[in-house]
């Protein structure tokens, strides 16, 4: 009588499992990184020089939407810019002016909901 409770469990198990991947699916509906660079091509990066052009990238994979996001300083301070219209997608790119040397971490939302956080250092 062991197997059938078993396998009931496992198979319920594996139920619960398939139905949280829609939830944590959504998160690949978004491209978000932050690069040393305003270009297209620039590719993303942990760390920039203080003097370095630096910008955070977003693209909606799926539809088009309206995202915020916001830059948390060195210092503590945070930065938001919210109602970023964003068609699908394209790739938009948020310049980031501070040359506060240490680490920053940018956030996106969606919706009122995280999408996504990429932290990078400033290097002196």
């Amino acid at each position: 009588m062991k197997g059938p409770k078993t396998l009931a469990a496992a198979l319920m198990a594996l139920a619960l499992l398939a139905s949280a991947l829609p939830a944590s699916a959504g998160a690949v509906a978004y491209k978000h990184y932050v690069a040393c660079g305003y270009s297209e091509k620039a590719k993303p990066a942990h760390s920039c020089p203080k003097k370095a052009k630096k910008a955070a990238f977003f693209k909606s994979l799926g539809a088009d939407v309206s995202y915020s996001i916001c830059v948390k300083f060195p210092t503590g301070k945070s930065i938001c810019a919210k109602a970023q219209e964003a068609e699908a997608r394209e790739l938009y790119i948020n310049k980031i002016t501070s040359n506060i040397p240490g680490k920053h971490r940018v956030t996106w939302f969606v919706g009122g909901k995280r999408v996504g956080s990429f932290a990078f250092t400033v290097i002196r």
